[in-house]
């Protein structure tokens, strides 16, 4: 149940938010807070994310689409084992998990369709 509350609050967080004041969740995330920001991943490719998470805390990772493509979501340890993701045929996409161990995890947005996608990705821990 707890983790379903934080999902959610993460999500408020990302459709209340004002896009130009996002932080950019690779270079200023703050540890155990909730970071998000606006990108646009362009027609078959994927986008790459690094972000730490500290150990045996929950951690979340939500991707909010435009709606034009399909988005899958991955998450992968700094060994490149895949730890979760989310290939449902939509644009939005969850991902949670507890990482065993503190390090950087890669975060993989990768768009299906044949034009681009503008897409809101937020994480939390």
């Amino acid at each position: 149940m707890k983790q379903f509350f934080s999902i959610l609050a993460l999500a408020v967080a990302i459709f209340t938010a004002n896009s130009a004041s996002a932080a950019n969740i690779e270079n200023e995330y703050p540890y155990n807070e909730t970071a998000y920001t606006t990108e646009r991943v362009m027609s078959h490719s994927t986008d790459e994310y690094e972000v730490y998470f500290d150990g045996k805390q929950e951690a979340c990772v939500i991707v909010i689409g435009d709606g034009d493509t399909d988005l899958d979501l991955y998450i992968y340890d700094e060994n490149g084992n895949l730890i979760d993701s989310d290939t449902v045929e939509l644009d939005t996409c969850v991902c949670s998990w507890t990482p065993k161990w503190g390090g950087y995890f890669t975060i993989k947005v990768k768009n299906l369709g044949s034009v681009y996608n503008e897409y809101t990705i937020g994480v939390a821990q």
